[in-house]
């Protein structure tokens, strides 16, 4: 027997698989006719930074139906999670402890 905590698979990338699956919850909302979805995107649009480079290598999770079929492709770097729509400047810059500590993960974690 070891001592030695053992991160659960992907546990370095969290972040980035909550907020796919967050904004894939939000989507379904919209499409529902939720009043209350647009909550999500507005919380989310106080993030969107102009002139984000997207970082090299391939994305830790996507929403392949965002921003109309163009998709997000979510990345998850020393402790932010950073969103980029294939084709815009910019994308969306979250630090990690935001997202894990969000009330809406609740939901999100309960529902994997």
């Amino acid at each position: 027997m070891t001592t030695v905590l053992t991160p659960f698979r992907r546990s370095e990338t969290a972040g980035a698989w909550l907020m796919a699956s967050a904004w894939a919850g939000y989507h379904a909302a919209l499409w529902q006719g939720d009043p209350a979805a647009s909550g999500f995107a507005e919380w989310l649009a106080e993030f969107w930074e102009p002139s984000l480079a997207r970082p090299a290598g391939t994305p830790d999770a996507r929403n392949p139906r965002a921003a109309g079929g163009r998709g997000i492709d979510w990345f998850e770097r020393e402790g932010w999670v950073s969103g980029h729509i294939p084709g815009l400047d910019g994308g969306y810059l979250v630090a990690r402890t935001l997202i894990l500590d969000h009330p809406w993960m609740a939901g999100v974690a309960m529902a994997a």
